[in-house]
């Protein structure tokens, strides 16, 4: 009692620690296992799915182009975002506490945490970046029928991956990463913002600005061309009094006509771009304004108190304490719902751009090298190349 020396101030009072993950005994129980266990195998379909669309770039031919390298590289980053997950699959705990079992982890006390928090971090500001990237591409040709972005691709790459390597390099000068919730290893609650939310935030919300600028302006073209197409009928219909107006009628479709090209060409990056930037607004959110909460349980410890003498108490059973420490952690539904925001990530990538086509493409590919192999020459194949961008 009269000694400051403990192995965690957070987790252990009076003599007693509360075994690792704290977060296991917070919640009501089973909740934090279960949750986190299905979240973590919505990561690991994900990153199936995202390594196959990855292989799909960078071996099928043309696709490491402009613009669909910019797939194979988001593609990448949503690999190694979401197979992160198989740090911890079979053994959470491992990955959770330091070796003591009474611990969280941290970079310097548990080398797998120290590996996963680099990763995270590096491919969460990778597919950031190359998000940005792609909603530009999408806005320059939607808007300005641009193609400025084409042979840009050194800057781009420096820039990108510099800008990732950079964030996870200070992480792991500072000693920052640390597991604080769920089944990751991310950066403390305390350095998170200023390290990685706000630099994301500056990122994220300029191209959420042209992102809606570009839906803003698809909206328009739409709602044009269908007005434009039947004043054209009704000019028509009048028999050509109106052929000035008429030709101006058709001036405006033709300009325009690009835009709704580039749209039909191009939903699937619009939709992907838009389903990133809702999860990492949602998650920045998240952690903004409900793991904070966490910190309160640092500077006033009369809840933990509280809770302690709670489960000491052996007419009490965990759930019936569960609500003392409510008001210092982010409510359990919605934790769950912002792991599988951004674990859905890779799902919805292949959902965008794996269809018919991309799979003739592989079976074209397949049966080329087939050919090759037993005839000793090489068979091109038929029809047009997949265009996904």
């Amino acid at each position: 009692m009269g000694s400051n020396n403990t192995l965690d101030p957070v987790h252990c009072k009076f003599g007693c620690c509360i075994p690792c993950p704290a977060q296991n005994y917070f919640f009501k129980e089973g909740y934090p296992e279960k949750g986190f266990l299905a979240t973590d195998i919505i990561r690991i379909v994900s990153a199936v799915l995202s390594f196959f669309v990855f292989i799909s770039y960078l071996v099928l031919p043309d696709k490491k182009r402009h613009p669909t390298i910019i797939i194979l590289f988001i593609s990448g980053c949503l690999l190694v975002f979401n197979a992160v997950a198989f740090f911890s699959i079979s053994d959470p705990k491992k990955l959770q506490c330091a070796s003591d079992g009474i611990r969280q982890s941290t970079q310097d006390n548990n080398v797998l945490c120290a590996v996963q928090g680099a990763l995270l971090l590096f491919s969460s500001m990778g597919s950031t970046m190359w998000c940005t990237v792609m909603i530009l591409n999408l806005h320059l040709h939607t808007v300005w029928n641009n193609n400025f972005l084409m042979d840009k691709y050194i800057i781009l790459n420096v820039i990108c991956w510099g800008a990732a390597g950079i964030i996870m390099g200070v992480s792991l000068g500072l000693h920052a990463i640390k597991f604080e919730f769920a089944n990751l290893c991310l950066l403390e609650v305390d350095l998170i913002m200023k390290i990685f939310f706000y630099p994301m935030a500056a990122i994220v919300l300029p191209a959420f600005i042209v992102h809606f600028g570009t839906f803003i302006y698809i909206g328009r073209v739409a709602m044009r061309s269908g007005m434009e197409a039947d004043m054209a009928q009704s000019l028509s219909a009048s028999g050509g009094t109106g052929s000035t107006n008429s030709q101006q009628t058709k001036s405006h479709i033709r300009r325009h006509r690009h835009a709704v090209a580039a749209v039909k060409i191009q939903w699937r990056p619009l939709m992907l771009a838009s389903l990133m930037v809702i999860s990492v607004v949602f998650y920045w959110l998240f952690y903004m304004i409900q793991i904070n909460k966490m910190m309160g349980l640092k500077r006033e410890p009369t809840a933990m108190y509280e809770w302690i003498g709670c489960m000491l108490n052996p007419d009490t059973h965990q759930n019936d304490c569960s609500h003392i420490l409510k008001d210092y952690l982010p409510p359990f539904p919605l934790m769950i719902t912002a792991e599988v925001l951004v674990s859905v990530l890779g799902i919805s990538l292949f959902l965008n751009f794996v269809k018919r086509s991309l799979l003739q493409e592989w079976n074209d590919l397949i049966y080329n090298i087939r050919v090759n192999i037993g005839r000793g020459r090489h068979v091109q194949k038929d029809g047009d190349q997949f265009y996904v961008l």
